[in-house]
């Protein structure tokens, strides 16, 4: 997968910021497993994130979450809340996955903020770019009818940028991120071991070779086009 700039987990895009809000206002500490939003009720407000990680999910008309991204440090979550700040019904659930340090804010603070730091607009306006193109891409993604090439994309898609290429996530996590059954996630991993191109580890799945998943990617995409 070239460099698009989407990233499934979204890391330090805010980071020169962190010491602002640190500055201004008051850490808060939340335990693994605290739901900060709920697709359907008010909407939460926003919370720069100092450490742990955030899953989001949305959620479909019988009720089934699906992972839709990761919020790891230095950065902003509960992005659907900016647009009604408690007025309006979020759209994402977002959930602790480990143990969270954060700074809630408003928008009246982050406009404050923005007063001794005026590029922190234009950079919120870059990183709000690049969540909505994970969304799209997410979107998108969800009408590829191949299970096995919905994994290999978010293989791709998640080890991109990586040092290491692994994915960190449970085959239940993935099976939720790319709207598939655990059974059909096991299927296709076991499968793409066996050709040599990834490795499983308990909670791991590590690429060996990315080069030749891309192209048996390009391969089963091209024919499902056709």
């Amino acid at each position: 997968m070239s460099d698009n700039n989407i990233h499934f987990t979204l890391k330090d895009q805010l980071k020169k910021y962190r010491h602002l809000f640190q500055k201004h206002f008051q850490t808060e500490h939340f335990p693994a497993g605290t739901t900060f939003n709920i697709n359907g009720f008010a909407a939460s407000h926003p919370y720069f994130l100092l450490s742990g990680t955030v899953y989001v999910y949305t959620t479909s008309i019988s009720g089934q979450e699906r992972l839709i991204g990761i919020h790891e440090v230095n950065t902003l979550f509960n992005l659907d809340s900016l647009s009604g700040m408690g007025s309006q019904e979020a759209v994402i659930t977002a959930r602790a996955a480990a143990p969270v340090r954060a700074i809630p804010v408003t928008m009246e603070e982050i406009a404050r903020l923005a007063e001794e730091a005026p590029g922190l607009w234009q950079d919120l306006l870059v990183y709000v770019g690049n969540v909505l193109r994970l969304m799209c891409y997410d979107a998108r993604e969800q009408t590829i009818r191949d299970v096995t090439t919905r994994l290999i994309h978010f293989l791709l898609l998640y080890t991109q940028g990586k040092e290491v290429p692994e994915v960190d996530c449970s085959q239940q996590q993935i099976a939720s991120a790319i709207n598939a059954s655990r059974v059909q996630v096991t299927r296709v991993c076991a499968r793409l071991q066996a050709q040599g191109l990834i490795r499983i580890r308990r909670g791991h799945i590590r690429i060996l070779d990315p080069e030749t998943l891309e192209q048996l990617s390009e391969r089963r995409e091209a024919g499902e086009r056709e």
